[in-house]
C-alpha cells in the first residue's frame, strides 16, 4: 500500500499539532473500518485519531448520514464539529449534517470546486500547518 498510495502532504503534520493542542480528532469515511485503519496505520496517521468516534461504510451510504453517527458517537453536536473533505460531495455532506467544513483542494476537486460547493474555507493543500491549523479551528 505504501507504494501505490500516500498521504497527503502535511496530513501527519497538521494532526499532530491539532493533537498537541488538544483536539479531538476522528475520522468519517465511505471505506469499511478495517480498511480505514489499516490505511491509517500504514501512513502513521492512526496515532492522532480517535477511531472509535468515527463513522465507517458499513455506518451509512452517504456523507449526512456517517457525520450523523461519528458526532453521535463522539457526543459532539455539529456547531461544534469541522468536517475536513477534498470532494464537492464532502462539502454538501458537511453542509447538510450542519458541520464547518474545511476543504482541501488536492487535485480531486479545484479550490474553485470546492468553493463552489460551499466550503465554508478552501486550502490548497496541508503543507502549511500553521494555516491549516488555523483554519481548522477558527
Amino acid at each position: 500500500m505504501r507504494e501505490r498510495g500516500h498521504a497527503l502532504p502535511g496530513a501527519a503534520a497538521v494532526l499532530a499539532a491539532l493533537d498537541e493542542r488538544g483536539v479531538r480528532q476522528s475520522v468519517v469515511t465511505g471505506s469499511v473500518r478495517q480498511a480505514a485503519e489499516v490505511k491509517l496505520a500504514v501512513f502513521g496517521l492512526d496515532a492522532y485519531l480517535r477511531l472509535d468516534d468515527g463513522a465507517y461504510g458499513e455506518d451509512g451510504e452517504g456523507r449526512p448520514e456517517l457525520l450523523h453517527a461519528a458526532l453521535k458517537r463522539a457526543a459532539v453536536s455539529p456547531k461544534s464539529a469541522v468536517f475536513l473533505g477534498d470532494t464537492p460531495a464532502d462539502v454538501a455532506g458537511g453542509r447538510d449534517a450542519g458541520v464547518r467544513v474545511v476543504a482541501v483542494a488536492t487535485g480531486r476537486a479545484s479550490a474553485s470546486d470546492l468553493r463552489d460547493a460551499g466550503a465554508h474555507v478552501v486550502l490548497d493543500g496541508l503543507e502549511d500547518t500553521g494555516r491549516a491549523c488555523a483554519a481548522i479551528q477558527a
